[in-house]
């Protein structure tokens, strides 16, 4: 298989809203998730369980969907690590989220190789300057590490942009947190920045709404498509 590792936070988990066609959709027939106990299952939407309550729509099954007719084939396996709420500080080596991802692509790399890394974070890190500030830092951290850990230096490492419907007022450091992504398109290679531009929020001014988060599921695969 090829192997997609998803991490972030809420909006890679998916909370758009669960609605029609996504629950009575039937599993992919191609596409496969890595359960929590380390089984694949074949993938349908939500693909994450990181908060069952909360969990819907995100962008990684529309981001495989979209690359799957280019691959000959081979089917595509993704490895669900995001969980929200969570700053970048449990995402760098050492971080508990950090290594359990790594450790879960370990495991699923018996099935296949690593052909994609996608990071959607940092709302997390926006409320606070004392946070905002260190987040470039991290973030080039998190990228060499993951990278190293998984030889993985020329895979494809795919970031997407934060939602332009955040509320400053709440959230007021969301342009430095997306000045070092855009700072990580310049330093490293076989990296794609995906834009937010356009998309829209569930209600909250928080997280996407279902269309957005398979939109950015669009953006996030045709960045990698490029990098083929």
């Amino acid at each position: 298989m090829r192997l997609f590792l998803l991490i972030g936070q809420s909006n890679m988990a998916g909370r758009g809203p669960l609605e029609g066609p996504d629950i009575n959709a039937e599993p992919e027939k191609n596409i496969y998730k890595l359960d929590d106990n380390g089984v694949w299952l074949n993938a349908k939407e939500p693909v994450h369980n990181d908060k069952p309550e909360l969990v819907g729509v995100g962008p990684g099954l529309t981001f495989a969907r979209t690359i799957l007719g280019t691959l000959n084939g081979e089917k595509i396996g993704l490895i669900p690590c995001a969980v929200g709420g969570t700053k970048i500080g449990r995402w760098v080596p050492g971080g508990d989220l950090y290594e359990r991802a790594v450790a879960r692509a370990r495991q699923a790399l018996e099935s296949g190789q690593l052909s994609g890394i996608l990071w959607a974070q940092g709302e997390s890190d926006s409320e606070l300057e004392v946070d905002a500030a260190v987040y470039k830092d991290r973030l080039f951290s998190l990228i060499r590490g993951v990278r190293q850990e998984l030889d993985a230096e020329e895979v494809p490492f795919v970031a997407a942009k934060l939602g332009g419907f955040i509320r400053p007022e709440e959230y007021p450091y969301t342009g430095q947190i997306n000045g070092a992504l855009e700072s990580a398109a310049t330093v490293f290679d076989k990296f794609f920045l995906a834009d937010s531009a356009g998309l829209t929020q569930k209600g909250d001014y928080l997280h996407y709404d279902a269309a957005s988060a398979k939109e950015l599921g669009r953006r996030m695969a045709e960045g990698w498509l490029t990098m083929q």
